[in-house]
């Protein structure tokens, strides 16, 4: 596979959508120019979507019966184009990313966040919150739905209904790896005690 990024996140995409995922979540946006091209991975390739998604035989158009059809084109136009806002780039170009017509959802990702600051690990830095929540404000004013992390190491139950009070609807879980974790954790001196 030659070529930048881009193209890799247009060619895994792509297939993704091919495979019948009906959303897309891009990672590593910086700029409005990124999340221009997010969209137009996921739009079908005509004069008026001005898409960049060919018509291929996969699995989203029935294995060649609607390749190209306006089924498909239809089908490019209602899955779900949505950006992790995780670079202080992205957070300082925010209202401009979240003008671009077609962005659907975005997800506010602290650990990359406070790296980019300079605070690795550091989820709940205050500059962390702060950008976090102008992230959910701003997904909102412009009609966009914000999607939260939730199920991360310092993850309370108690924020779950501070983010339902902003109006949050839509949440990411931890990871199995993490879910897996825990449980052990929480469960696993007690199977040794049993076992030992």
């Amino acid at each position: 596979m030659a070529g930048d990024g881009r193209n890799r996140r247009a060619f895994i995409a792509q297939r993704a959508l091919g495979s019948g995922i009906q959303n897309i979540l891009f990672t590593d946006i910086r700029t409005v120019e990124d999340a221009k091209e997010c969209v137009r991975i996921v739009r079908a390739e005509t004069p008026i979507t001005k898409g960049i998604n060919g018509a291929a035989n996969r699995r989203n158009v029935g294995y060649f019966l609607e390749a190209g059809s306006l089924e498909y084109v239809k089908a490019m136009d209602n899955a779900v184009v949505a950006l992790m806002i995780e670079k202080k780039e992205a957070v300082d170009n925010l209202e401009e990313i979240l003008s671009i017509e077609g962005i659907d959802m975005i997800q506010f990702g602290p650990g990359d966040y406070s790296l980019s600051l300079g605070y690795p690990g550091q989820r709940n830095h205050p500059k962390v919150k702060e950008a976090e929540l102008k992230t959910i404000k701003t997904a909102f004013k412009k009609g966009i739905r914000p999607r939260v992390e939730i199920g991360s190491i310092d993850y309370k139950l108690e924020d779950l209904h501070k983010y339902i009070e902003l109006g949050v609807k839509d949440f990411s879980l931890p990871s199995e790896g993490k879910i897996i974790y825990d449980w052990l954790k929480k469960h696993g001196e007690n199977i040794r005690k049993s076992l030992f």
